[in-house]
């Protein structure tokens, strides 16, 4: 890594020519910033959420959990 006096003299010279404007960035957003950020942020896709991929061990459980969940009032009486 360059040191500040590892620079030659003439390529201080060289960049002492130039001038540049670096504009203040805030590193943190306001909290109006970022609840616009939270309420404008593109919705999810709710299919995304439940879709699965359906296996052949997932259908064939599919009826067996479908009966339990129905007759789980009659097992609870």
């Amino acid at each position: 890594m360059m040191n500040k006096h590892d620079i030659p003299e003439e390529l201080k010279q060289k960049l002492d020519e130039f001038e540049v404007d670096v504009p203040d960035i805030p590193l943190k957003k306001s909290l109006s910033q970022r609840i616009a950020n939270w309420l404008y942020a593109p919705a999810k896709n709710p299919v995304d959420l439940i879709s699965t991929q359906w296996t052949p061990f997932r259908i064939a459980m599919f009826p067996i959990a479908l009966l339990f969940l129905c007759s789980l009032p009659l097992l609870l009486l």
